[in-house]
């Protein structure tokens, strides 16, 4: 793979492979029935507008009927989608259904005008379609309303703890390094000046290492400089230790991170989301987990990438927010939103072994594609 980045390192990763979506068994079965009830509706429409045997239209439309009110069950998405596409079908039904109808009247040469009641049923299907496309709008409405909701909560608290991380440690901390320089302002001891000095140049040196950690961890200068892999790889030196601006008591969890599969020419959007999401994933682990060891890796999955951060820690049941908390967790809201805006899939779960293993896995294709919109697009 061809890098962007002007003397990034190197790294062999598999060559590209074309991507064919796979969809699940009944998505495939729902749409290959629209396609059936498509193909036969657009039959049955010029079979009227031509005249043709009756008869044969009305089992054409009767059969693209069936198949229409067949794939309204096999509809899957979000709630919101399902609810759209099975209006959409219950629409095609109706129109068939109308269509069997004027069918039938034709057959009996328009003798028999009971026929034309049939229409209510298909009525009825359109009535069904309008109230399921309200209840998709309203749907569409709520969940983006609660994603905003979320989002700007995940804020307001990110933003919380950071002014907490200032005040409760450096504020306080230059606050005493004000008074230590107070206190050697009178002084006419040389020693003791010059060892005050000292003291607080190394206090502000302390400072300035915990300041370097705050900043790194709101925006990761590696990632911009080094690519993913190297930050990912810093991220874990310093969450376990190894590095400056300690999150945990140094040796306290030992982190293993093969992150080398990495691809070097992801858009930027998808490695910002891929870092967020590790990082996330450590800090629960590490202040949640009461593990001893956490294994960030990254590997090619055929066409996909798949990131999975595992700990030996205690598990899903007591990391997860009690049911009675409020707020929910925003850490884990804002990892999964941040894997639904690269569509990615990000899964949760309690390995055999024990602990917590953490899954993302993003479409090569769509991850290396070159703009937001055609991602969009795409999806």
């Amino acid at each position: 793979m061809r890098s962007n980045r002007k003397g990034a390192h190197r790294v062999k990763t598999p060559s590209r492979v074309s991507l064919r979506v796979q969809l699940p068994p009944s998505r495939t079965l729902a749409s290959a029935l629209t396609g059936i009830g498509l193909a036969l509706s657009s039959v049955s429409i010029a079979m009227e507008l031509t005249d043709a045997e009756p008869r044969f239209q009305l089992w054409v439309s009767a059969v693209a009927g069936a198949a229409f009110l067949i794939a309204i069950p096999l509809v899957h998405g979000g709630e919101d989608q399902v609810l759209t596409g099975r209006a959409r079908l219950l629409v095609g039904a109706g129109c068939t259904a109308v269509l069997a109808v004027i069918g039938l009247w034709r057959a009996t040469d328009r003798a028999q005008p009971a026929v034309l009641l049939l229409l209510v049923p298909a009525l009825l299907l359109f009535v069904t379609a309008v109230v399921a496309i309200r209840e998709a709008g309203r749907t569409s409405h709520a969940r983006r309303v609660s994603q905003l909701r979320s989002r700007f909560q995940g804020q307001e608290s990110e933003r919380r703890r950071w002014a907490q991380e200032l005040h409760d440690q450096t504020l306080q901390d230059l606050a005493a390094i004000e008074l230590r320089l107070a206190s050697l302002a009178n002084t006419q001891d040389s020693q003791a000046l010059a060892a005050g000095v000292q003291e607080a140049r190394g206090m502000v040196r302390e400072q300035i290492r915990v300041l370097r950690h705050l900043i790194t961890q709101m925006r990761p200068l590696a990632l911009d400089t080094l690519g993913l892999a190297a930050a990912v790889q810093d991220l874990a030196r310093r969450s376990d230790g190894s590095g400056d601006g300690l999150p945990t008591e140094p040796g306290a969890v030992r982190i293993t991170c093969d992150v080398t599969a990495l691809p070097l020419d992801l858009a930027p959007d998808v490695q910002v989301a891929i870092y967020r999401i590790i990082q996330e994933a450590l800090s629960n682990a590490l202040h949640h987990a009461a593990c001893s060891t956490i294994t960030v890796t990254a590997a090619m999955v055929g066409s996909d990438l798949e990131v999975t951060i595992q700990d030996d820690g205690i598990g899903l049941s007591a990391t997860d927010s009690p049911p009675d908390s409020k707020p929910p967790s925003f850490g884990r809201l804002g990892m999964k939103e941040r894997a639904d805006a690269i569509a990615g899939q990000l899964t949760w779960s309690t390995p055999a072994e024990g602990g917590t293993l953490v899954r993302l896995r993003v479409s090569a294709r769509y991850a290396e594609s070159g703009s937001d919109a055609e991602r969009l697009e795409e999806r």
